[in-house]
């Protein structure tokens, strides 16, 4: 049953902040999500180049930002096992919450899928050997994706969500659960709320709200209400309300479960 109004509490998991198109406005826009019903926002940098940018972000904003260092598959031919050192350094910092994005593109990425795999999988082992959970970005390449997080995380357990999030989730209802059973969440953002998007709405149903974080992926991919505009943070309180029709439920209920979900998966305690 969906709930009017924004649901406080609310946490992005997955933002572009330090994305050019917020240059005019990156605090109002901050201080807007923060002060509007979006308390909590993970900032991701997809490049080596834009580590030191998102970190500074966070640290700024230190009570309620963490952000995520990776290697987009946009990138993947930049893979040195070098950036593990760094990453590994950069992970001593208290706002690094996580690695990625990373993953695997076989749609705009211009890089071979071999290339793509082999950087995937080192970034991958160094989520695993820093102990942070893994932002993994899939467009195109989920039976291949699939297949090597199997591979890779075998039958060991790991607590659920824990492991990481398949960001942006687009994949199908098998996708999904196979996903919660390798202790991976979803990410689910503004195209759960497009009126064509049925399938993903029974995918993201076959998780189970327990393993559903919430996300903008700002600047893109806004929700219905704003298609064709820029999107941010503030914007989170439709895609919750999104979420809320799939399950029957409460708005406050979707917002005090996905953000509990986006906490354990990161091992923060944001007040």
């Amino acid at each position: 049953m969906k709930t009017a109004g924004p649901a406080p509490g609310l946490f992005d998991t997955h933002a572009h902040l330090c994305d050019p198109r917020f240059d005019p406005d990156r605090e109002d826009v901050i201080r807007r999500s923060l002060d509007g019903g979006v308390p909590f926002i993970t900032e991701i940098a997809d490049s080596p180049e834009g580590w030191e940018s998102a970190m500074a972000l966070s640290r700024s904003h230190a009570a309620r930002m963490r952000c995520a260092l990776g290697l987009h598959p946009y990138y993947a031919d930049r893979w040195d096992p070098g950036l593990t050192d760094d990453l590994r350094e950069r992970a001593k910092s208290p706002e690094v919450a996580a690695i990625g994005e990373m993953g695997l593109d076989y749609v705009k990425s211009g890089v071979s899928p071999d290339v793509q795999k082999r950087a995937f999988l080192g970034m991958l082992e160094a989520s695993r050997a820093l102990g942070l959970p893994a932002v993994i970005h899939c467009r195109g390449a989920y039976p291949d994706m699939m297949a090597i997080l199997r591979e890779f995380f075998g039958g060991s357990s790991a607590p659920p969500g824990r492991r990481g999030v398949l960001h942006c989730f687009s994949g199908s209802a098998s996708d999904a659960r196979e996903a919660v059973r390798l202790g991976l969440l979803l990410g689910v953002d503004g195209p759960v709320t497009y009126p064509k998007n049925g399938a993903l709405r029974e995918a993201i149903a076959a998780a189970g709200l327990d393993h559903v974080v919430l996300e903008t992926d700002s600047p893109y991919l806004p929700p219905q209400s704003r298609r064709g505009q820029r999107n941010d943070p503030s914007l989170l309180p439709e895609i919750a309300r999104g979420v809320a029709d799939i399950f029957n439920a409460d708005v406050a209920e979707v917002a005090r479960r996905t953000t509990e979900n986006a906490k354990r998966m990161y091992g923060i305690n944001l007040a």
